[in-house]
């Protein structure tokens, strides 16, 4: 019987197509954006006024539909009557279902000056969250529904959106958003030592963005933005409450901008 080299079984695996390299794995994306917000209100609530914030992300695909995402945010006010500092730190993964793309994952969220800023309300909060995000014609829908391990209450949001293209470099992308509170997620507080005492479930606000991204490198873009956020009665004592402190109240128009490079 004849043996077989490594030189001859080579050759016949790589004729059968099966000696192949394998593939390497996909690497990690990076991108960091720096930005910075006239009044951070986040969810339909106010927070403060005159906001720079920073996020880092990172990205792996582990399948054709699968991708895990991670992210580190921060956000300060440079307003001394708000004295409002935060960091979020999450994770979650997202898959490809062919019909929606269905995002699950978590974010911790510490607040360094408590909740509601100056030491007032808790100091950290954390939620689980699922989402699903589908084209539908000329329009982009999401739907996320996230759950307050801290306060054992939910917020629901259906958002759409549609991006024009302007020029090669540059796009408006416009957006509107409505809120809903399951149970008094953050809908009142108590004067005495800023607790959420919300119990209602009730609509929060409806939000409206207009963005103007532009394109400056093949890594880097520029988003200017203005927005105008509508209270709900799940906001209205609240963002109303805060006018001492600098919040446009019910109804407020502000504005920002970031920069975005990616890795």
């Amino acid at each position: 019987m004849k043996h077989i080299t490594a030189l001859t079984l080579t050759t016949l695996l790589a004729a059968t197509g099966l000696a192949q390299t394998a593939a390497a794995p996909a690497p990690v994306a990076l991108d960091l954006t720096a930005g910075y917000d006239s009044e951070y209100i986040y969810r339909g609530l106010w927070f403060s006024n005159q906001n720079a914030w920073y996020n880092l992300g990172a990205s792996k695909k582990l399948s054709d539909t699968t991708t895990l995402n991670a992210l580190a945010y921060y956000t300060s006010s440079n307003d001394r009557n708000s004295l409002y500092q935060e960091l979020d730190l999450g994770a979650s993964l997202a898959y490809d279902a062919g019909f929606a793309t269905l995002t699950a994952g978590y974010t911790y969220f510490f607040f360094f000056n408590g909740y509601l800023g100056g030491g007032a309300g808790q100091t950290f909060a954390s939620e689980s969250f699922v989402s699903a995000a589908k084209t539908v014609g000329p329009v982009n829908l999401t739907a996320t529904y996230a759950y307050d391990l801290y306060i054992d209450a939910a917020y629901g949001e259906l958002a759409v959106d549609k991006t024009f293209s302007l020029t090669e470099s540059t796009s408006l992308v416009l957006k509107a958003v409505a809120g809903y509170s399951f149970g008094g997620y953050y809908t009142n507080f108590s004067p005495a030592n800023g607790q959420n005492i919300g119990g209602e479930s009730v609509w929060t606000h409806v939000g409206f963005n207009a963005s103007l991204p532009i394109a400056l490198s093949k890594s880097a873009t520029l988003t200017p933005y203005v927005a105008y956020n509508v209270s709900g009665a799940g906001r209205e004592e609240s963002n109303s409450g805060a006018a001492g402190l600098g919040s446009g109240g019910d109804d407020t128009v502000f504005f920002g901008a970031s920069i975005k490079a990616v890795f």
